[in-house]
């Protein structure tokens, strides 16, 4: 390798000529990373620069700057046949550094799941890619599926500066490339095709159990991160004062007031033109409320009115979130199912149960959970879809009977008596297949507990209290 100085870089490079399109490439200030792609004689190469920060960074670029790893990792991966870019040369400077490498024309594995309708080929492919990495004693410590790069039918290794080449693999090298590779999607790919992963891995059913236990205890902690980062400028939100923003929708809680909707002594709610405001009587509900829309916001999930802004006050009361103007566009279950129940035929009312538990599914598939669902907090929308209301009672954890149970008691009591046992045990039916239970002994729990509470609810009329 040649060593050439350039303006910001020393590179060490397998060929000088790429030194033109180098010598005068520096890194932003300010940016922990940057990325670009150049062209040399009709060859496409991607550049990526690193910013080597605080006492850490200043040892690592003394003696394993991320550029120069970066290439060493890349040569071991061509040589033992894991797909990889090819490196090209690496640059190292004051606490920053760099890699060369030819550029791979591809997309992410993460984008692909998200569009392609072929996710099973997919899964298939990730877990092919996933037995060559263990095969190889490859551990990748950041291995989410942004960092698999798929051209072609080919899919490669990237972002290399946290992989290992391991002298042995141990069954936590497995888990931990399983984990991260799974942690992205498992929430969003159903159990038939988290069955068709681990079929094509051929997991043992132990080491299935703990990559699922490992991709919730990951989940858990990405939720517990995104949360302590709701009340700071992130690429979420947006930070002014005491006021925080939803990025993107700055502009959305402008208008001015309209009618108070609601007030009791927990919270008051209030139109305004274009959003409602909700404003708690204590910063904690509040805060919960906030944390929730952030990580909902993360997590793309819209099962919630979007939130645009919160004022969240130093102490005491008056804090309120600003979130989207339901009205006009549905109503609450309870009021839906008392004005329309009656004249729904027999195919509509299983259409819209359907609906109603594909819904709950996939908020459930998701660890997202409501502690207070009773029928008044979830919103029918005329356009077909569902939300939650009351943002500060959701949780983020996993489906248990306890919570289903307390969840089909809540509902049981919060509809009209009207609605029939047989599309009751429907919903019932469907929502249990989502977690190894005995139904029957649930069955009788839930029928037992609701038929000792009142059935209180918001008819079309105003408030109904009746029996069983």
């Amino acid at each position: 390798m040649k060593e050439l100085p350039s303006r910001e870089f020393t590179w060490f490079l397998e060929n000088e000529r790429l030194l033109p399109l180098l010598k005068d490439l520096t890194h932003p200030r300010g940016e922990r990373r940057s990325y670009r792609v150049c062209e040399s004689d009709g060859q496409k190469v991607f550049i990526k620069t690193f910013s080597e920060k605080g006492v850490a960074g200043r040892i690592r670029s003394l003696f394993a700057p991320r550029g120069k790893k970066e290439f060493i990792i890349a040569r071991r991966l061509a040589s033992i046949g894991v797909p990889a870019p090819v490196p090209l040369g690496y640059g190292i400077g004051d606490r920053v550094s760099a890699i060369a490498e030819d550029f791979i024309d591809g997309t992410t594995l993460l984008v692909l799941m998200k569009k392609d309708p072929d996710r099973e080929g997919l899964l298939n492919q990730l877990a092919d890619f996933l037995l060559l990495l263990k095969e190889k004693k490859v551990r990748h410590d950041d291995l989410h599926l942004d960092n698999i790069l798929v051209s072609g039918k080919k899919l490669h290794l990237v972002d290399l500066h946290k992989v290992s080449v391991r002298r042995s693999f141990s069954d936590n090298d497995e888990l931990a490339n399983l984990t991260h590779a799974l942690g992205t999607i498992y929430y969003d790919i159903n159990p038939r095709e988290r069955d068709i992963f681990f079929s094509r891995y051929a997991a043992s059913p132990e080491m299935r159990k703990k990559t699922t236990d490992a991709v919730e205890t990951l989940r858990g902690r990405w939720v517990v991160n995104k949360m302590t980062r709701a009340f700071r400028d992130t690429s979420v939100v947006r930070r002014q004062g005491t006021d925080l923003f939803i990025r993107g929708r700055e502009e959305c809680a402008d208008g001015a007031y309209v009618a108070t909707l609601k007030s009791d002594r927990k919270v008051k709610v209030e139109s305004f033109a274009g959003h409602v405001r909700k404003t708690y009587s204590g910063t904690r509900r509040l805060k919960t409320a906030w944390r929730n829309h952030v990580v909902l916001e993360y997590m793309h999930k819209a099962v919630t009115p979007a939130a645009f802004c919160a004022a969240i006050p130093a102490r005491g009361a008056g804090g309120y979130i600003a979130m989207e103007d339901l009205t006009g566009r549905g109503e609450e279950l309870d009021r839906y199912l008392d004005r329309n129940y009656d004249a729904m035929d027999t195919r509509r009312r299983k259409l819209f149960i359907d609906a109603l538990t594909a819904f709950f599914l996939d908020a459930m598939t998701w660890n997202i959970t409501h502690r207070d669902l009773k029928a008044c907090n979830i919103f029918v929308l005329d356009s077909g879809g569902f939300l939650f209301l009351d943002v500060e009672d959701i949780r983020f954890a996993r489906v248990t009977a306890d919570i289903l149970k307390k969840a089909f008691c809540q509902l049981n009591t919060t509809i009209p008596r009207r609605i029939s046992a047989r599309d009751r045990i429907r919903f019932f039916l469907r929502l249990v297949s989502l977690i190894g239970v005995d139904r029957k002994k649930l069955f009788r729990e839930v029928s037992a507990e609701s038929l000792n509470e009142p059935i209180v609810y918001e008819g079309v009329s105003g408030l109904v209290t009746d029996k069983w």
